[in-house]
């Protein structure tokens, strides 16, 4: 018996006798998914996974498509959207939105993210033990506490230096507060 991620299938194709087809066996991927259904882990699925669970930059599905294209010259963009929201369905990955446009997450850990009004960077902030006595403490007076997302919005280093040298049109002092 096979461990349970593997599956032994027969095929038929090369390698080719004289005389016709043999068959073959090869060993495939099986993902268990909820509710004990299995899945086969496509090689499309796992570089599309590799691709966001090795960048920091948390990467949109455009991005993400650029990167696999690289390895996978033939895949579609279609393919890489249906792809990512298996895997986000799946818990493989975390899909951060925020004005419409969806950027994907490879870090399953609990953490927090900063994110800069002016260029879009998204960092992750560690989140501290302060946050889960919180959660402690809530749960404590009869709440359920299911997820905490916490994002924090500003202008980052770099965007800040750039304000600074840039003198503003208007000369004003400038808004504060979201748009």
């Amino acid at each position: 018996m096979r461990p349970f991620g593997l599956l032994e299938v027969e095929s038929r194709g090369s390698p080719r006798t004289s005389g016709g087809r043999t068959r073959r066996r090869r060993i495939i991927e099986r993902q268990p998914r909820a509710g004990g259904i299995v899945r086969r882990q496509t090689l499309q699925r796992r570089v599309i996974c590799e691709t966001v669970r090795s960048s920091r930059i948390h990467p949109t599905a455009e991005r993400v498509y650029d990167q696999v294209r690289r390895r996978l010259p033939r895949i579609s963009l279609g393919t890489v959207y249906r792809n990512l929201q298996l895997l986000v369905s799946e818990g493989e990955l975390r899909v951060w939105s925020r004005g419409g446009r969806a950027r994907f997450d490879g870090d399953l850990s609990d953490h927090d993210h900063f994110v800069c009004e002016a260029c879009g960077l998204l960092l992750d902030l560690e989140r501290p033990a302060a946050a889960f006595s919180t959660e402690k403490r809530l749960r404590a007076r009869g709440h359920e506490v299911n997820d905490r997302v916490l994002d924090f919005i500003g202008l980052c280093r770099d965007c800040r230096r750039s304000r600074k040298q840039a003198p503003r049109r208007d000369g004003g002092p400038r808004a504060r507060g979201r748009p």
